[in-house]
């Protein structure tokens, strides 16, 4: 008996019906499968967390986030050849699918099998005659084992077969770099990176190792790209080799400063913060300041300023803080910077003005803070006991580092270094006060206390006269107090008393920190002497 269309249609549509639901309820059971054995194996039980993607995998034998699981579990049970037969059924299921090609490679390299390693990738190349995946892959791996010269033989037969080299820039970047052909590594570089900015800690963490006879042809080779990504490659591995004017200048010379440029601007100015680079981390916060504002932008690179030695360029940016500050917090930050820089600066009259003026729009709890400041400056001034004051009337705890100093200035030696071991600032003076707290076991030191109080308020010549004397009063810390003074008359071009001090270090303390540092002042002391009598006797005829 004939059957009718609609009868036909509606067995068609049960049969569609029923398929669909078999194939949801299908994914559905691999899918939570999967959830059960990504759980496993976060919980370390790897051998349940393998059998449970086995599972997913039987319900769904292509599933590339079960193979990807089971093939980090079973690297992990040291079962890596188990995965083998899973990858030729997902394979002959997805044939054109490159996460599993890949997946095989990696598992026979990692069993130490290269000749099926060599197979697969042949296999792979043929199947896909025309897709650079397979040598890119390949050429990888064999970068990472060393084998730099099959690599290139990949790559070279890559743009044999496919008619161009373009697309391999990463790979022929490192293998450049594992030959030591470091100029044309950053062309390879820079053309990877120009394509996918996203490589650039790559190509810094490969450039980095250039040698110095090459590092003026690579620098030039990344400056000759206007585009944002070789310009960061370029300012990065600056940094690394203690080039930051070169890095920032490579940043800075781009021209538009669009979103993106801005970024790298603020990106640089942390790497160089890490790197103790403040000055030029704060020309690159200026920058930035100038291109979007903002408050905090100005008070970092006003920080910045004033860790570089820079206390009179602090005081200027922490104004335009102050100015720009939309917020409490905000406007106290720029407010303790600024005070901070007068302090440096010795500006305590200027500084004690600024704080009472602005006292009043202080939140309560961090005006004691300020005074701490305030009282910084005036011992940069010289005014201790007007300090003291500032202390005692502020409230608050008061800040062990200048309650630290304050007694170091007294002499007072234990308590100086219970004090300022905790410190948190970085400064010369703070580096030689911890070194002489920690040479000498003595607890009291009149002589020393003057010595570092000269100092801080900016009389060098005192100073270096007291730390001289000091030296005699401290048999455990003679040398450190001498080479203190032989640095401040070095650096005040007093090379007739600075000699005598190099010179007594290295002869009658020749095994301390200080000896070797000695020994090469007194040579170039002597030196600039000599070159100086050169310069007077007139050139004979």
């Amino acid at each position: 008996m004939p059957t009718s269309p609609e009868l036909r249609l509606g067995a068609w549509a049960r049969l569609l019906v029923g398929t669909l639901v078999m194939l949801f309820t299908t994914a559905a059971a691999a899918q939570g499968d999967y959830q059960r054995a990504l759980e496993l194996e976060q919980a370390d039980k790897l051998p349940e967390a393998a059998a449970a993607y086995r599972q997913a995998l039987t319900a769904e034998p292509a599933s590339l986030p079960a193979v990807l699981g089971l093939e980090r579990v079973y690297a992990q049970l040291g079962r890596s050849d188990s995965l083998l037969p899973v990858l030729d059924t997902a394979i002959a299921r997805m044939p054109r699918a490159a996460a599993f090609r890949a997946a095989q490679l990696r598992t026979l390299r990692a069993l130490g099998d290269p000749e099926r390693t060599r197979a697969a990738f042949e296999r792979w190349r043929r199947e896909w005659p025309h897709d650079p995946t397979p040598y890119r892959e390949y050429a990888r791996m064999l970068i990472q084992d060393g084998a730099t010269m099959s690599a290139d033989s990949v790559l070279r037969r890559a743009q044999a077969d496919l008619g161009t080299g373009r697309g391999f820039d990463y790979e022929m970047a490192q293998l450049r770099a594992a030959n030591g052909m470091w100029e044309l590594s950053a062309q390879s570089w820079r053309d990877a990176v120009s394509d996918n900015p996203y490589l650039d800690q790559a190509a810094i963490f490969s450039l980095t190792p250039t040698p110095a006879p090459s590092r003026e042809a690579v620098r030039r080779t990344l400056r000759a790209a206007r585009e944002l990504g070789p310009r960061k490659v370029l300012a990065g591995i600056d940094l690394a080799w203690g080039a930051p004017r070169d890095g920032w200048e490579a940043l800075r010379d781009l021209g538009s400063a669009d979103t993106a440029v801005v970024h790298a601007w603020l990106d640089f100015a942390r790497k160089a913060e890490d790197v103790g680079a403040w000055l030029i981390a704060r020309d690159a916060l200026v920058a930035t300041f100038e291109e979007q504002g903002g408050s905090e932008l100005a008070s970092r690179a006003a920080s910045d300023a004033l860790s570089g030695g820079d206390a009179a360029g602090a005081v200027r940016l922490a104004e335009l803080a102050e100015k720009g500050a939309t917020t409490e917090g905000s406007y106290a930050a720029a407010l303790a910077v600024h005070l901070r820089a007068l302090a440096t600066l010795g500006r305590a009259e200027e500084a004690e003005r600024l704080l009472a003026a602005k006292q009043g729009s202080l939140p309560e709890d961090i005006r004691p803070s300020m005074n701490q400041l305030l009282a910084w400056a005036w011992i940069r001034h010289g005014d201790v006991a007007r300090a003291r004051q500032l202390i005692a009337a502020g409230g608050g705890t008061p800040d062990p580092e200048v309650q630290g100093w304050l007694a170091l200035y007294d002499g007072d030696l234990a308590t100086a270094r219970r004090l300022l071991a905790t410190s948190q600032q970085t400064s010369s003076e703070l580096v030689l006060a911890l070194s002489l707290l920690a040479r000498t076991r003595v607890d009291s030191a009149p002589p020393v206390g003057s010595a570092f109080l000269a100092l801080a308020r900016g009389d060098s010549a005192s100073a270096a006269v007291q730390f001289e004397r000091a030296s005699g009063t401290l048999p455990d810390a003679s040398s450190l107090l001498l080479a203190a003074s032989a640095r401040l008359r070095t650096a005040r071009r007093e090379d007739a008393a600075a000699v005598p001090l190099w010179q007594s270090i290295v002869e009658r303390y020749p095994t301390t920190p200080e000896a070797p540092e000695a020994e090469l002042e007194w040579a170039r002391a002597l030196r600039r002497e000599l070159e100086l009598a050169r310069g007077t006797v007139p050139p004979t005829s």
